[in-house]
């Protein structure tokens, strides 16, 4: 009953802070609050203004700039679309990831700021190129004679094709059948079906769309057919099993950066730098070059990786891993671009790159006897300990000999699994074949819930999971120096000698420490905080004034922001967490920068930029979910990524969940995002869902106590 009267309290004091305030406008131009103006700008993150900026991040006047005014002002302004704000994981091909990333190089290389501003269609982007709001377009544009005509385009980046898709079940089209296609306004597809298909009608469809928001819509039968390129068909079809690919149009497409008409000094300059770091391509095709060819034909460095939290995954919208960023550095050394193919065991990685599809293994594997005869493995670049886990409460453990009668849960496949046969046989341990599909990490939170008794894991990933749980003990070292080493093919010489030669020069160096701290840092979880005892009339953080003004224009009760930055930061302006966030919201520094804000030790910064961050989040959720609500979404997307909640929303529907309800509904959903048979089939792939959730309700919990003691 108090927990009703609570929520109650919430709803009221929430709907009374969104419905009594005067807000400033918000700059988010897509999902706006419901009490928002709709002012059908851009959400150019640079708008609003703290009085300490740098001169680099004041706005730039709307006039069409040459190489040298961009150059002389430091900074080149980039267009993209509200969905590209964060990526989804890259499986494979070309998405915003790889433009973004290219347009990074080119700035580093001249000594530029990007200015990124988010438009909600391509025809708001076209729109605001023409109206020199921008210098440039970095993303696959299709170079149509149409487009030409109001625009100029760079040497092509890539040839891809169109591609007819539609729900899983349906059948081709014939030939000379008047089909229904429904493709996004300002789109290439629509100039593709008239001159290839001109018995076609087209629908278009308004608004901002991603390639996963049309495969939806053609699962939920808002339409029947839709148009994608190759290379986001191939993206989709990696995790998704509900849509189909029909047939691919006579012709490829050249895709390209845009600028401004008449804006030859920058396109030349571009152009340069294309011809220099990368040449047109074809989208991915099987091939077995070494790494003198790769270089030579400008080609993508391709890594296979899991996704998982040792190797490589995605969080608050940064690409994060171990592996990951070991091979960002081996190929930035090697003036390659990387690309990232997700497998999901050893077999189907050892499958890809047989078959050409990856160049390299990057997975954390162990250099056993048995692989050795299958692949071809580098030097050591990492070495672990095999470690067997149980529940802390379960029978003591002080040797071998306690294991007689115990169960260990293992994967065939796993390098484990030859240790726990010769424990089998020597000391009468019961052995249990695990799913397959089953990761160590949620065998280790199988042993954790008491489903099972013992599995074995490597010291690097128990390192992680104990800043997580702490009821899981390693009793026993099973196993130590085991080495981790990369895998090539055999006729692969030069990336084989160069990855030694990478690892030679950087293991146990500052790089490599830096880099495996982050992940690994042997550390117990750090113990929550005891709250400080709050009064009535004393103040609830150092911070309250700033709060109560900045959490005003955004439309916030400013002790839910209050709670929110005690989870952060416990009130710490200088706290730091080891994926880089910062200060007492603990923003990431890229984000701050593209709010506006650079330094975040600064109190009212790091709160500033927190509370617009929030606003930008739940803008983005659907106008059909109660504001109440809207503000738990807004905070579980703050905590793992906007991505991820939308991935968890798009679960609850398949288990007949509400989709627009967080508590007993999404944070369900959320919670199955750490298992293989949920994520593997989402966009934006694994998520620990069990800390956005926790996030959301303690959060929630503090603020309902606040409430207690405040006007």
């Amino acid at each position: 009953m108090l927990l009703v009267l609570r929520r109650t309290i919430l709803s009221i004091f929430l709907l009374c802070t969104f419905v009594s305030c005067s807000p400033e406008p918000s700059h988010s131009d897509t999902n706006q609050p419901a009490s928002s103006k709709e002012t059908g700008q851009s959400r150019a993150l640079i708008n609003q203004q703290p009085s300490n900026k740098s001169a680099s991040m004041k706005a730039i006047a709307n006039t069409l700039r040459s190489w040298s005014q961009i150059k002389q002002s430091g900074v080149i302004r980039a267009l993209k679309l509200v969905w590209e704000e964060e990526n989804s994981l890259p499986r494979s091909g070309s998405n915003s990831f790889y433009h973004i990333e290219l347009l990074n190089q080119f700035a580093a290389k001249h000594d530029l700021s990007i200015q990124w501003m988010a438009v909600k269609d391509l025809n708001q982007m076209f729109e605001h190129l023409a109206q020199h709001k921008a210098d440039i377009i970095p993303r696959h544009l299709t170079i149509t004679k149409n487009r030409l005509s109001n625009m100029d385009f760079t040497q092509p980046l890539l040839h891809d094709t169109e591609v007819l898709i539609a729900k899983k079940g349906t059948k081709k089209p014939a030939q000379d059948s008047s089909i229904t296609v429904s493709v996004p306004e300002g789109t290439a597809y629509i100039d593709s079906i008239h001159n290839h298909f001109p018995n076609w009608k087209t629908d278009i469809l308004k608004g901002t769309l991603s390639s996963d928001d049309i495969a939806d819509a053609l699962v939920e039968d808002k339409f029947e057919y839709s148009l994608l390129d190759g290379a986001s068909v191939n993206t989709l079809l990696n995790y998704r099993d509900d849509i189909v690919a029909l047939m691919v149009l006579p012709k490829s497409r050249k895709l390209a950066w845009a600028v401004s008409q008449n804006n030859q000094s920058l396109l030349d300059k571009l152009n340069e730098f294309i011809a220099v770091h990368h040449v047109t391509q074809s989208f991915r095709s099987e091939r077995k070059l070494d790494l003198k060819d790769i270089n030579k034909n400008n080609l993508t460095l391709r890594i296979i990786t899991r996704n998982s939290p040792e190797t490589y995954f995605l969080w608050r919208g940064e690409l994060m891993g171990f592996e990951y960023e070991l091979m960002r550095e081996f190929a930035k050394r090697h003036k390659v671009r990387l690309e990232v193919i997700v497998a999901d065991n050893y077999q189907q990685m050892k499958s890809l790159l047989e078959q050409g599809k990856g160049d390299l293994i990057a997975a954390g594997l162990s250099r056993s006897e048995e692989r050795k005869s299958e692949l071809k493995f580098s030097m050591r670049y990492n070495r672990v300990s095999e470690l067997l886990v149980a529940h802390k409460h379960s029978p003591l453990i002080k040797n071998l000999q306690d294991l007689k009668g115990r169960t260990i849960s293992i994967r065939k496949t796993s390098a484990f699994w030859t240790t726990a046969q010769q424990i089998a046989k020597q000391h009468g341990v019961n052995i249990i074949a695990a799913d397959e599909q089953l990761p160590t990490e949620l065998l280790i939170a199988q042993v954790a819930d008491k489903t099972i008794d013992l599995t074995i894991a490597d010291s690097n990933l128990v390192s992680i999971e104990k800043r997580f749980r702490d009821n899981i003990v390693t009793p026993l070292t099973l196993k130590e120096n085991v080495p981790y080493a990369y895998a090539v093919r055999e006729n692969n010489p030069q990336l084989l000698n160069a990855l030694n030669a990478f690892i030679k020069k950087e293991y146990r160096g500052t790089f490599y420490n830096v880099i495996k701290g982050k992940y690994f840092a042997s550390q117990k979880r750090l113990k929550r905080y005891r709250q400080e005892r709050i009064t009535v009339d004393s103040n609830l953080s150092p911070y309250d004034q700033q709060v109560k003004a900045d959490a005003r224009k955004y439309q916030f009760d400013w002790r839910l922001i209050t709670s929110q930055m005690f989870q952060e930061s416990r009130f710490n302006p200088d706290a730091r967490s080891s994926a880089g966030a910062q200060g007492l919201m603990q923003v990431l520094p890229r984000t701050a920068k593209e709010l506006g804000y650079l330094d975040l030790t600064q109190p009212e910064q790091s709160i500033a930029a927190g509370i617009q961050y929030m606003d930008w989040t739940r803008a983005r959720f659907e106008k059909n979910i109660h504001l109440e609500e809207k503000v738990y979404f807004a905070l579980a997307a703050y905590n793992a990524g906007f991505g991820h909640v939308r991935d968890a929303q798009k679960l609850a529907r398949k288990m007949n969940l509400r989709d627009d309800k967080w508590f007993d509904n999404v944070e369900k959903a959320m919670l199955l995002l750490q298992q293989p048979e949920y994520y593997k089939k989402t966009r934006y792939g694994y998520c620990r869902g069990s800390e956005p959730v926790n996030y959301v309700r303690e959060i929630q919990q503090r603020y309902l106590s606040y409430v207690d003691i405040t006007d």
